[in-house]
């Protein structure tokens, strides 16, 4: 009979431990989860325009667009497009503008750092990576971390004719953890761009 007792007596513990072993019923946050993405191999295409003096590769699975439309009028030149990134509602945009005397690339370099600046409220850090590639092209690559809406911005000039500014955002909520992959394998195609991007005399 004293062996039925005992039994009875630690059957309430051993409901304990078992049910603390049980993830469903410990009431602990799991952790949360993004979807998968499944990124298509990397390759890429050249750009060229009669119109324009320069080129640049950049993804297969990209659309450029010729951008029309600046404010409430039209663009002041034939040389902005667009690098549309449908799969991931990612889009580069390239503004162009060739320079006439020092005093436009002055205001050029202001204009862009001050553009990148504007983020700056909600970013966390920003970082300036100076630009020179095998083509003589120099430029600045700014990383902008943070809740940010646009965490990759550049520019890139020859310094004495030709300057262009490019910025990538994304069609979606501001979210640094949820985009944080794709933010990264875009990434990947802005330096591609960076690296192969040259001006044509």
């Amino acid at each position: 009979m004293k062996k039925v007792y005992s039994l009875l007596f630690l059957l309430p513990f051993f409901s304990l431990i078992l049910s603390c072993n049980n993830e469903e019923n410990t009431g602990m946050p799991k952790p949360r989860t993004y979807p998968r993405v499944d990124f298509p191999k990397k390759t890429y295409k050249t750009f060229t325009s009669n119109k324009c003096n320069f080129q640049f590769e950049y993804p297969s699975y990209a659309e450029i667009k010729k951008e029309t439309k600046f404010l409430k009028g039209e663009t002041p030149n034939d040389c902005w497009y667009n690098i549309i990134i449908p799969q991931y509602h990612g889009q580069i945009y390239l503004t162009y503008y060739p320079i006439k005397n020092k005093k436009d690339f002055d205001k050029y370099i202001v204009n862009s750092f001050e553009l990148t600046a504007a983020h700056d409220i909600k970013a966390s850090s920003r970082q300036e990576i100076r630009i020179k590639n095998k083509f003589n092209t120099t430029g600045i690559l700014f990383r902008v971390k943070g809740n940010v809406a646009s965490q990759t911005q550049f520019l890139l000039t020859d310094t004495t004719s030709n300057f262009i500014r490019g910025s990538l955002y994304f069609n979606n909520k501001v979210n640094v953890d949820s985009m944080r992959i794709i933010q990264d394998f875009i990434d990947k195609d802005v330096e591609h761009l960076i690296n192969t991007f040259k001006w044509i005399k």
